[in-house]
């Protein structure tokens, strides 16, 4: 993968008490859950978004016909997530 610039939410997760909160690199309070897997999945949801995007750029001038279904698929929750709008 290429080097490109970082999502805009560099997020870590931190255990207090009983949650785990998820924090930007600037100490903000982003979100909060008791599910660590939750946590890893919020924390890291800006890399996979801008991953997602770069995979669906790379494809999409030579997409085999057979994988179209799945393009579309990955195209509309990349949408939703705020990557195409």
């Amino acid at each position: 993968m290429p080097d490109r610039t970082p999502g805009p939410f560099p997020l870590k997760v931190t255990k207090v008490d009983d949650f785990f909160v998820i924090v930007t690199n600037q100490g903000n309070h982003y979100a909060k859950t008791f599910d660590p897997a939750a946590a890893r999945l919020i924390a890291t949801s800006p890399e996979l978004l801008e991953s997602l995007k770069w995979a669906l750029e790379q494809i999409a001038d030579d997409l085999d016909p057979d994988h179209q279904e799945a393009f579309d698929a990955a195209f509309a929750v990349a949408s939703r997530a705020g990557g195409y709008l």
